[in-house]
Order: C-alpha cells, then sequence, then structure tokens
C-alpha cells in the first residue's frame, strides 16, 4: 500500500482504538487531542548497510463535537415582600456534558408566564458573564481515584487542560469533585489531580465536565395585592454558541420564587368592669370567658372600663416592627395603675396565649405610657425599643383599664 494509504489506515485505526478503550463508558476522544504519527523507512541500499529514513510526523488534532450541556435549578426561594423590587437570588448548576472538549455557552433566564399578584418583576443573569466557556475532556487509560490521565490538548501556556484549570469542579461518571491541581504538558499525556478521591478509579473513554454554579437576580416589582404571595416562576436556557440547537432549559422543573406579604389589623373592644352582665351592640368579642364589645358600652363616672387590643395578622407572610399606639382622651378618663398581676398596668398575651404583665414607665419593658399616649411594642422579639414580629396567622392581645373621671 502506498504511504498516503497506509497513513489514513494507521488515523483510522487510532480512532478505533479510542473508541474501543472505552468499553461502557463515553467512548469519544477528547477534543485538541494531538494524533501523531512516527513513519520510519528501513532499507539496504545494496552496501550492506542498513539505513532508516524517518518521515516528518503528521499531527491530527481532534475536532471539538458540540453536545447539550447539562441545567439543574438548585431550590426553590422564598422571602418576605420588602418593597417595590425586593430581590431573591436564586442558583442553577450547569455542566459540560455529551461533548468532548471545551465549548461556551449563552446564558438566558426568563420569566414563566405572568407573575402572580405582582406587576413589574424581572430577572437578571448575575453571574457568570454570558456567554460562559465549560471545559471538557476523556479520561485515558491508567487512572486511579484521584489522578486522572487525559490527553494533552497541545496548549501548555494557559494552566488549564481544554479549558478545566486548578480548582474548578468537574462532575466524572456522575461524582462531581473540586480540581486540586494540573500538569498541562504539551503533548502526550497531561493529568488533573482532584481533591477528593472517586469511588473507584474510572477507565479510559469517561467524560470529566466542568460543572459551573449560575446565579439569577429576581426583582419582585410592586406588590398588587397585600398579604397575599408575588409568584414568579423561572427558567434558566443554556445553548452552545459552536452548535445552538444544542441548547437545554429548566422549563420542565421552573424555580418557584415566592414573596410573601404580612397583612395586620388591629381591633379594639371594652367591657365595664363594674357592670359584669352588661351588654354592648356589634359582635361581641369572648376572650378568657370574658366578654368585650366594640360600642354600646356605658359608663358612670368612677366605673372602670377595659379595653382589649386584637392584633392580628391575615396575610401569607410575617409582619415586622409591630407596635400598637392607643390615645387616651384623658379629658374624661385615666389610666388606671396596678390593675393586673404583680400590680402592673398592662397585660400583654403573646401569639401562643401566654400572659406577660408590663408597666407604663418608659425604659422597663415593651409598655411605656406617656400621657396621653400608650405605646406597647408587639410581636416575637419586641423591646422597650423596637416592635416585634407576628407571624402570618398569629394574633397578639393587649389589655388595659381606664377609670372614668368623676
Amino acid at each position: 500500500m502506498n504511504q498516503t494509504i497506509k497513513m489514513q489506515f494507521i488515523l483510522f485505526s487510532l480512532t478505533l482504538l479510542f473508541a474501543a478503550s472505552a468499553g461502557s463508558s463515553w467512548a469519544l476522544t477528547a477534543s485538541n487531542t494531538q494524533i501523531i504519527n512516527n513513519a520510519r523507512l528501513s532499507y539496504d541500499d545494496g552496501t550492506g548497510v542498513t539505513k532508516t529514513v524517518n518521515a516528518l510526523p503528521v499531527v491530527v488534532t481532534v475536532s471539538l463535537l458540540p453536545g447539550t450541556p447539562t441545567v439543574t435549578k438548585v431550590s426553590d426561594e422564598t422571602t418576605p415582600y420588602t418593597g417595590t423590587d425586593t430581590q431573591l437570588v436564586n442558583s442553577f448548576t450547569i455542566t459540560a456534558s455529551n461533548t468532548n472538549g471545551p465549548d461556551t455557552y449563552t446564558l438566558t433566564p426568563a420569566i414563566i408566564g405572568t407573575p402572580t399578584n405582582t406587576s413589574g418583576s424581572g430577572v437578571t443573569l448575575t453571574s457568570p458573564a454570558s456567554p460562559v466557556l465549560l471545559g471538557a475532556t476523556v479520561t485515558l487509560s491508567g487512572c486511579t481515584a484521584t489522578v486522572l490521565n487525559i490527553p494533552a490538548d497541545g496548549n501548555s501556556g494557559d494552566n488549564a487542560i481544554n479549558g478545566i484549570a486548578a480548582l474548578d469542579w468537574v462532575v466524572v461518571n456522575g461524582q462531581r469533585r473540586q480540581v486540586a491541581s494540573i500538569v498541562d504538558n504539551a503533548t502526550g499525556t497531561s493529568t488533573i489531580t482532584l481533591a477528593a478521591a472517586l469511588p473507584s478509579a474510572p477507565g479510559a473513554g469517561f467524560l470529566v465536565g466542568e460543572q459551573q454554579t449560575v446565579t439569577v437576580t429576581v426583582r419582585s416589582g410592586t406588590i398588587t395585592t397585600a398579604g397575599q404571595n408575588i409568584v414568579i416562576n423561572k427558567q434558566l436556557t443554556i445553548a452552545s454558541v459552536t452548535d445552538p440547537s444544542k441548547t437545554a432549559d429548566t422549563s420542565a422543573t421552573p424555580t418557584i420564587d415566592t414573596y410573601t406579604s404580612g397583612l395586620a389589623t388591629l381591633t379594639k373592644y371594652v367591657r365595664n368592669v363594674n357592670q359584669t352582665a352588661m351588654t354592648g351592640t356589634g359582635t361581641v368579642y369572648p376572650y378568657n370567658s370574658i366578654n368585650y364589645w366594640p360600642s354600646g358600652i356605658t359608663a358612670s363616672p368612677g366605673e372602670v372600663l377595659e379595653y382589649i387590643l386584637v392584633a392580628n395578622n391575615s396575610g401569607t407572610g410575617s409582619v415586622t416592627a409591630a407596635a400598637i399606639t392607643d390615645a387616651l382622651p384623658t379629658t374624661y378618663v385615666s389610666l388606671a395603675t396596678g390593675a393586673y398581676s404583680g400590680g402592673r398596668d398592662i397585660t400583654y398575651f403573646n401569639e401562643s396565649n401566654v400572659a406577660s404583665y408590663l408597666t407604663a414607665a418608659a425604659g422597663d419593658d415593651a409598655a411605656t405610657y406617656a400621657s396621653p399616649t400608650m405605646t406597647i411594642n408587639v410581636g416575637t422579639g419586641a423591646t422597650s425599643a423596637l416592635g416585634g414580629t407576628i407571624a402570618s396567622g398569629a394574633t397578639v392581645r393587649v389589655l388595659y383599664r381606664v377609670t372614668v373621671n368623676p
């Protein structure tokens, strides 16, 4: 056979050898692999001396075979709505898959459908910038659980092998590992050393695909109805720049972003402590076997009235910095001090209906009375200076008494 046919046959045989060595693994040759042949002619020129002639090496570089990458959402996210364009950050993983080498990919986040209970919401790519490079290569024989033998990529000056560098994360046979170091040779075999060992040493032909984390920022927009959730469904699309038909997205498992919204109400009821059988008008509010009324209660000078203030959060999220203020009509009534347990002036029932007793003095607890205004910081974490948090569905109550002025 002539030299050209012989060379083609050798190249074809090498290609089959790479594929066959993969066995049941990925069975592709890494792109940028240098296939080098050294041919030699031996002959006798008639003098009885054997001579050799070396042909110039033939170098064939394996081309990139673009493949469909993998993209996976990390989790759904929830946060309280705190005002127009409250932000959430979502994460995705993208992985070089079904390819034999490094490729660049465009990243496109998008909202799916119409967001619920909001206007003006949006989504932007945070990091990395698009397009992004994902490295990839294929193992050779002789790997260990921590050191992977891979073909040199013909470029030993970039501190990367087919786009994979130290500290990158890669996926090998379904196992995610960080790259501890690399040996980037110009030709022959290079190596990737993993920071943690694989369950077993991979054979030849296993894909080593880089994996990166993508973050996307979602803006809530402006809430339409307070107390109800904003819900935004989102996907991330990744597409090969080399072959845009190689595209993947998370539309089958969209990321669901939820912005909760608190909605508090405050109602006030009263009873005449001296006239226990008295009934008022409106809908009665029974609490601890005592009836309070929104209106219709009468009192004579010197009699004692007890008010109950009921704060309820009917929204889907917590309310924060919760504080109740009540301005007493001091022309007609005076705060009845020492009316509750321990000689305290105010009773507070928390979300668990546990009572605590407060003074009207400033600074010693969550209640303060500076005539004519009473202030009670309520909710979990309330202090003398700051209001607390009332969870979704929770109710807190404040009771105090006044005496009708003579």
